[in-house]
């Protein structure tokens, strides 16, 4: 008795190939948009662990909140002169701080090394004890040599930033805890623990800050990301619903990129576009959480 063999036919085959790829063509958008969503989840944790970690040194602390470097200013300093440098920064041309490429080498630790200018990170390290807390798992890390992680063991390397406006304050005197950024994250993760918006020195005591508007802060997912607040929790906001006033700026800011002051209770910090890779900097203005009304 003679057997026949059943097998697929070529049409039969490419049916099912066919069938394959719609499959996949459907679910894999959704592994990434999981996978996207995982890693925003992951994100949000840390935040609120630097965030607490903070609340907590503040408590050791006599109640001021991390510094970033502000000493490292000299007393007679002309206006504008940075207040807060970025990790491991050399002085150059008689200035007390550099903040131009390549300076970052200079911290061979990131910002846990000794050499390195005073930083929210390091002061924070030991309430959270993990450097892996400090970094976003939806921050690659910088392509620049000069600030991409260090490979020594050990060495500091971060994915968030800090709220300048916010340092070396009293804790409690933030008159809207609940809506106060303090943590902020970034697109790269670098050995830097820098600080946006930044303090400016004045010799008559003026609070203003730069560096507000920033492409390469707060959009890491879906043009907007996870911020930490100053009353201890963490949650997530489009870029274009922050205000100025949820930074610290509590009178009329001057926006770069229109060109006239604005009212920081009403308008975004948003004008840099990921996208079209637009930073504006010199956005500024009275900056002081205590003060916000």
């Amino acid at each position: 008795m003679i057997r026949h063999q059943k097998a697929f036919t070529l049409i039969e085959l490419l049916v099912v190939i066919a069938i394959i790829a719609i499959l996949a063509a459907i679910l894999f958008p959704v592994f990434a948009q999981a996978k996207k969503a995982a890693k925003k989840t992951s994100d949000l944790s840390n935040q609120k662990q630097l965030t607490l970690g903070s609340i907590m040194y503040s408590g050791d602390s006599d109640d001021v909140t991390v510094a970033n470097g502000e000493g490292a200013v000299p007393s007679d300093s002309g206006p504008w002169q940075t207040m807060e440098p970025w990790t491991g920064l050399n002085a150059t041309g008689g200035q007390a701080v550099d903040w131009g490429y390549g300076g970052g080498a200079n911290a061979p630790l990131g910002f846990m090394d000794p050499g390195a200018f005073q930083n929210w990170a390091r002061s924070i390290y030991p309430y959270v004890k993990s450097i892996d807390l400090f970094v976003s798992p939806g921050a690659s890390n910088d392509g620049d040599a000069a600030f991409a992680p260090s490979t020594v063991s050990g060495a500091g390397k971060t994915s968030y930033v800090y709220n300048g406006c916010a340092t070396n304050k009293s804790a409690t005197s933030f008159s809207k805890p609940a809506e106060t950024i303090v943590f902020q994250g970034r697109a790269t993760t670098t050995r830097e623990a820098i600080v946006s918006p930044r303090m400016n020195h004045f010799s008559d005591g003026t609070t203003k800050a730069n560096d507000t508007d920033l492409s390469w802060v707060g959009f890491n997912f879906d043009h907007g990301h996870n911020y930490g607040l100053s009353d201890g929790h963490a949650k997530f906001f489009r870029r274009n619903s922050v205000k100025f006033k949820n930074l610290g700026f509590w009178e009329w800011v001057f926006m770069d990129s229109r060109g006239q002051w604005v009212d920081p209770a009403t308008n975004p910090t948003m004008e840099s576009d990921p996208d079209k890779g637009l930073n504006y900097w010199g956005t500024w203005g009275n900056c002081d959480p205590s003060q916000v009304p």
